[in-house]
């Protein structure tokens, strides 16, 4: 009876690490609105209210697209994401944006990436979910 009991314990908790690794990969599908640059680096912190300016979102589709909009532009690349990055690149395309995921919740993401490796400059970039 035990040994049914151990089996059945460690299907569930195989089951829930399957799902909860497919939930973090499925939660950043949706609309974003950008709301907030903070860069910080050797020479302090600075912050920039995105909401002051027309508004940009990110869309990510479950097609493993991307859309950015800003407002006066689109831009359709490509995404996927791994080891809590966020890879991201258009098509025929030389460079991948890599982003760290700081946090990622079904209303709230947030992006680290690193901008300047000499002056180790880093922007932390906020994002609310839309739909």
């Amino acid at each position: 009876m035990k040994s049914k009991f151990k089996f059945a314990l460690v299907i569930l908790l195989i089951s829930l690490s399957i799902f909860s690794c497919q939930k973090k990969d499925n939660t950043i599908v949706g609309k974003w609105q950008h709301l907030l640059i903070i860069g910080q680096s050797n020479l302090g912190t600075d912050t920039l209210d995105m909401t002051q300016y027309p508004p940009t979102y990110n869309t990510f589709r479950e097609d493993s697209t991307l859309l950015v909009t800003n407002g006066e532009q689109e831009v359709n690349v490509r995404y996927f994401v791994r080891e809590n990055r966020l890879y991201s690149f258009a098509l025929g395309a030389i460079d991948t944006s890599i982003m760290e995921i700081a946090k990622l919740t079904s209303k709230e993401l947030i992006l680290k990436v690193m901008i300047d490796h000499q002056d180790q400059r880093e922007e932390s970039l906020y994002y609310k979910r839309i739909e």
